[in-house]
C-alpha cells in the first residue's frame, strides 16, 4: 500500500465517522458570491475572510523534514490573495452547489515544487500535529489521491465554510471535518479541524481587481 492510500485509510479511521447523508435541498441550493450571484465553474474567485480587510488565501512554504514542498494554503495578510477556480466533481452543471464535492485550485502552476495548485489534504504532519490543506492535488487519476481533493462548501450563520467530507457512495461511511486556521511558524495556515471552521465569502476576482484600481485612483 502506498503512502497516499495509507493516508486516506488513516484519515477515515482517525476521526469520528458519520453515515453518508446528503440533503437534497442543500445539494440543490447554489453557493452565492458577494454579489448574490451563483458561483460558476471555471470562473475565478477570491476566497476571503468574513472579517473585512482580513485578506484572502495564498500558498505559503512550510519547512518539514521533507523540505519545502508541498506548499500550504494560508491566509494572505491584507491582500486578496490568489484567485481560485471551483470544479464540481460529479456534475456537468456549471453552477457550484452546497454540500457537493468540488475540486479547488489556485490559478497557475507551482514551478518550485513542480506540482499543480489543486488543493488536497496533505499527509499528517507529526511536528505540529495537523492535516494541512496543500497544493499538489491529483484529479485526473481515479484513486485515493483524487479522494483527498474533494471538498464541500456549506452555509454558516455568516458566509460559508469549507469542509473535507468526500461523497463516496450512499452506503459508505465517510469522514467529515471542517477546514479551520492554525497559527504556525508566524503564518496562518489552513488544516482539518473538528467544529472550528473558518467562515469565508467568495468575491469575483475581476470585481476585486476593479475595486483596487478605483481605490488607488481616488
Amino acid at each position: 500500500m502506498n503512502s497516499s492510500s495509507a493516508a486516506v485509510l488513516f484519515l477515515f479511521f482517525l476521526f469520528s465517522a458519520n453515515p453518508f447523508s446528503l440533503s437534497a435541498t442543500a445539494a440543490n441550493e447554489p453557493v452565492l458570491d458577494t454579489d448574490g450571484e451563483e458561483l460558476r465553474s471555471g470562473a475565478p474567485y477570491y476566497i476571503q475572510s468574513t472579517i473585512p480587510g482580513a485578506g484572502g488565501l495564498e500558498l505559503a512554504p512550510l519547512y518539514t523534514s521533507g523540505g519545502w514542498c508541498p506548499k500550504i494554503v494560508a491566509q494572505s495578510k491584507s491582500t486578496n490573495g490568489l484567485a481560485v477556480f471551483f470544479n464540481p466533481v460529479d456534475s456537468t452543471d456549471a453552477t457550484v452547489h452546497l454540500s457537493t464535492d468540488v475540486n479547488i485550485r489556485f490559478t497557475g502552476f507551482d514551478p518550485y515544487c513542480r506540482s499543480s495548485n489543486t488543493w488536497r489534504v496533505a499527509p499528517y504532519s507529526t511536528l505540529p500535529g495537523h492535516w494541512w490543506i496543500a497544493n499538489g492535488g491529483e484529479i485526473d487519476n481515479p484513486g485515493p489521491q483524487t479522494l483527498l481533493t474533494r471538498f464541500k462548501i456549506e452555509k454558516v450563520k455568516v458566509g460559508y465554510k469549507l469542509t473535507f467530507c468526500p461523497t463516496v457512495c450512499e452506503s459508505c461511511v465517510t469522514l467529515c471535518n471542517d477546514i479551520g486556521k492554525y497559527n504556525y511558524q508566524n503564518q496562518v495556515l489552513l488544516g482539518l479541524t473538528k467544529g472550528d471552521a473558518w467562515p469565508f465569502v467568495f468575491v469575483k476576482a475581476f470585481k476585486a481587481i476593479e475595486q483596487v484600481v478605483e481605490k488607488h485612483s481616488e
